[in-house]
């Protein structure tokens, strides 16, 4: 099961976590733009992972500034039953940290392909999300899923991302550093969904041990619904893991709200964990980000994040400010330019640097 972690191992890790570069594929401000769930880009309904067919053509005639070549659509589609699609992510890291000084590199931060094989076509699926860089090979997902008829609901076993908060872009966003919740750290289990009109509600039972073996009877349950209208959205996420090593709650609000050119996202979560023969911490994390619009192919994201991680402790808490200039001059390629400022107690260096990355990403 996860260890379950006392307010210094969260700090502990909260710092290390945030130092890697923004790594995962998803972005949900989209869902908020064209007022959609999050699945109707993904292959999987609760977002994230290989885009679907209406996801490519999207990333093709409204997200690029202009398109070159008079090829056809790329849906992703090899043939009526086989899917594909890709990322690559690579470049420069600058971090500048009180006492210590800049370091900077360039790197791949991250590649992953994705396979979708429809065995039976629109109702049964088996699913893949394989990352192979940075390092060796990594399994992030590998389920098999069974569609209702209309794809109102589902059911489907394996390996996946749990059904919990906000799919963002940034996997060190502090409301998915202190639920643990992100695109790096699936789970293995069951999952169902429903989906009716604005409606969405998808619940899993895994193991909670973050894709590693489980070593008790307890099991982590997941839960996330959420209410979309053409401008606004309002959705409640829950978790409760049950472990040997001390049992973790949480619940969570997130919302999104869409006013002319400016596509606003919201979360906070709060996260008890209860550890045998320690005093029970409770944390606070939360996310406002504002993404404008100001022409085809330009983004500019603002965010504000506040992190306390024991709310029995004084001057413990964290913020972050971050500016990210994302332009999409082609199709399925991506320039990512960004800063970002971190404010923490004076004796936590890290909790004060200042970072400058850029990144170029290719997708398909």
């Amino acid at each position: 099961m996860i260890r379950l972690c006392a307010p210094t191992a969260v700090l502990a890790v909260a710092a290390w976590a945030s130092l890697a570069s923004p790594t995962a594929s998803a972005e949900p401000y989209f869902a908020v733009q064209k007022g959609l769930q999050c699945g109707a880009c993904h292959a999987h309904p609760a977002g994230g992972g290989k885009r679907n067919a209406y996801g490519n053509v999207f990333a093709r005639n409204e997200l690029a500034a202009s398109r070159i070549g008079n090829d056809e659509p790329w849906t992703g589609r090899v043939n009526d039953w086989l899917a594909v699609g890709a990322n690559l992510r690579a470049g420069f890291d600058a971090t500048d940290t009180p006492g210590t000084g800049t370091e900077s590199t360039f790197d791949v931060n991250r590649g992953t392909v994705y396979l979708e094989a429809a065995v039976i076509p629109s109702r049964l699926l088996v699913y893949v999300d394989q990352q192979f860089a940075p390092g060796g090979a990594q399994n992030r997902e590998a389920y098999v899923r069974l569609n209702g008829e209309a794809a109102r609901w589902f059911v489907a076993a394996g390996q996946f991302y749990l059904p919990y908060g906000l799919r963002l872009q940034d996997d060190t966003a502090f409301v998915r550093l202190a639920t643990g919740v992100n695109l790096t750290n699936p789970d293995r289990g069951v999952q169902a969904g429903y989906e009716a009109g604005p409606w969405s509600i998808i619940g899993a039972v895994t193991n909670g041990s973050g894709g590693s073996a489980d070593r008790d009877d307890g099991k982590q349950l997941s839960l996330i619904s959420s209410y979309v209208r053409a401008n606004w959205r309002l959705g409640l996420s829950a978790s409760r893991n049950d472990a040997d090593a001390g049992d973790r709650d949480m619940v969570g609000l997130f919302a999104g709200l869409k006013t002319g050119p400016i596509a606003w996202l919201a979360e906070i979560d709060r996260v008890r964990d209860d550890v045998p023969a320690a005093q029970a911490t409770s944390a606070i994390a939360s996310l406002v980000e504002a993404n404008l619009t100001p022409g085809r192919g330009h983004n500019l994201k603002f965010s504000y994040e506040y992190l306390d991680p024991d709310d029995d402790v004084s001057e413990d808490h964290r913020v972050r400010y971050s500016i990210v200039w994302e332009y999409s001059p082609v199709q399925f390629l991506q320039s990512r330019l960004g800063v970002r400022s971190y404010d923490g107690p004076p004796e936590s260096p890290g909790a004060n640097r200042d970072a400058v990355f850029w990144e170029f990403h290719g997708f398909f």
